[in-house]
């Protein structure tokens, strides 16, 4: 469990690193283009805004395969306890 909270902690200082630097970089700006050519601040938002998702996506990828791992190994067990005869439970 160590690996998924070191990873878990990567992904969310990246989100972190990500809303931090679009926050005090390209304040009010939504990442959404509507002219022909956007300016500079709504490329950089862009941007920000894609490596935000990365970690958000991140974060929730190592929440999954944690909680699939820590669940393999509550269910393994009782499979094993399953099937074996009732008189070798001892």
């Amino acid at each position: 469990m160590r690996t998924f909270f070191k990873s878990l902690l990567l992904f969310a200082l990246i989100f972190l690193a990500a809303y931090v630097t679009r926050i005090t970089v390209v304040p009010n700006v939504v990442s959404i283009a509507d002219g022909e050519q956007p300016g500079w601040q709504v490329q950089v938002a862009f941007i920000i805004t894609s490596v935000q998702n990365i970690g958000l996506i991140g974060m929730a990828l190592v929440m999954l395969v944690a909680a699939s791992s820590r669940l393999k190994s509550l269910i393994l067990p009782l499979a094993a306890a399953l099937r074996r005869p009732p008189w070798r439970n001892r």
